[in-house]
């Protein structure tokens, strides 16, 4: 995977390496402005939503996002 630092073309979810734990799919929402605290593949979608509405104020120069896979849907990609 190619992995970026900084601002992601467009708001929404992202992949993200994780830094923080060991499990992988993690995935953060930005904002346009600021990422979310992790959510993880396997957690629900309540839950997701919950993580998206927290915000990251400590780490945001070294989070890395990658492109969102080919599989996700149309009107998920940037």
């Amino acid at each position: 995977m190619n992995w970026k630092k900084g601002v992601p073309p467009s708001i929404g979810w992202w992949p993200v390496k994780n830094f923080l734990s060991t499990h992988q799919g993690a995935y953060r929402w930005w904002d346009g402005e600021l990422w979310s605290w992790p959510a993880f593949a396997h957690e629900s979608a309540d839950r997701a939503a919950h993580w998206a509405l927290k915000k990251e104020k400590l780490h945001t120069g070294n989070i890395e996002w990658t492109d969102r896979p080919k599989d996700w849907p149309e009107r998920s990609r940037t």
